[in-house]
């Protein structure tokens, strides 16, 4: 069992060098791709193991826009053309693991051949009903609507309305051409995939541009791009549920479309949640947590 992480980085090169300690494995190999803006990819320790992308592949990652598709992409392509790996896990810098790297490979060996992918109720999935997902893909966004700043997403928001509403397109502004007719799925941005399905979606992707550039006018494209491939594959009645505990309940403090960052109050929960890893953290904010992850992991 050959597993490639594809880490995705923007800050904390101590908090990174710690996940790269922590999940050292035999089977293990890293990919990383640090943000253009950043300035971290000098402080990311060096080893046989750590594949960090060239400035040439690292993009200016942007909120709810296809930048995070490209950076992704770059990392998965860099993986499939460096070796042969059983798994591709995206994960993030800011994720850190519940389980040893030993039970990880372990899980991924007891359930070869499965692709870990987490879906939503959407359109084409579960409820069958139109909501604020599908508006995502139904609809043409302009580049510059894509940001986090008041302006653009009281703009967004305008757009948004005029069009329908959060839960409908009216027909004048729906999208056109082979995108429109693609069923879409939606689901959590975090994934991890077998080798024979990464084949096949770069495969698809090589032979259809289309797809890609359909996307690159949708919002928030990293949460549908992945999910609607496999389900548009013939693998996909080998999905099964993503890997990563994440926390969305409402909390004082907690930034709008963000998880929360965990933190000691956390730890049980997360612990007793069966999964393989979890995010956010931010070890300027609460370091126990991940010292208490540590422990427990090298009991």
């Amino acid at each position: 069992m050959k597993l490639a992480i594809l880490l995705l980085c923007h800050k904390n090169a101590e908090q990174i060098n710690l996940f790269l300690q922590t999940m050292q494995h035999p089977a293990i190999e890293f990919f990383i791709h640090a943000d253009k803006k950043s300035d971290i990819a000098d402080q990311i320790i060096k080893r046989p193991d750590i594949h960090m992308l060239p400035d040439s592949m690292r993009v200016d990652v942007k909120w709810s826009g296809f930048s995070m598709i490209e950076a992704t992409l770059n990392m998965l392509r860099e993986a499939c053309h460096s070796r042969k790996f059983n798994y591709y896990w995206l994960c993030s810098g800011q994720d850190f693991p519940i389980k040893s790297p030993d039970e990880i490979i372990s899980y991924f060996r007891n359930h070869v051949g499965k692709n870990f992918i987490g879906l939503v109720p959407s359109y084409n999935y579960v409820d069958y009903r139109k909501n604020h997902y599908d508006k995502r893909n139904d609809l043409y966004f302009p580049h510059f609507l894509m940001g986090k700043s008041l302006w653009i997403r009281l703009l967004k928001r305008l757009y948004i309305e005029i069009s329908g509403g959060w839960n409908c397109t009216f027909l004048l502004f729906h999208r056109k051409g082979r995108f429109a007719q693609t069923d879409f799925y939606y689901g959590p941005q975090w994934w991890a995939i077998t080798d024979r399905f990464s084949v096949w979606l770069l495969k698809y992707l090589k032979d259809n541009p289309w797809y890609e550039e359909g996307y690159q006018s949708s919002l928030t494209p990293d949460e549908s791009f992945f999910q609607t491939l496999l389900m548009m594959s013939p693998y996909k009645e080998t999905r099964h549920d993503y890997l990563h505990y994440i926390d969305w309940s409402e909390r004082p403090g907690k930034p709008k479309n963000s998880p929360n960052t965990l933190t000691m109050a956390d730890y049980d929960k997360m612990k007793a949640s069966g999964y393989l890893m979890a995010r956010k953290f931010d070890m300027d904010m609460d370091k126990e947590v991940i010292n208490r992850l540590l422990d427990s992991i090298y009991k």
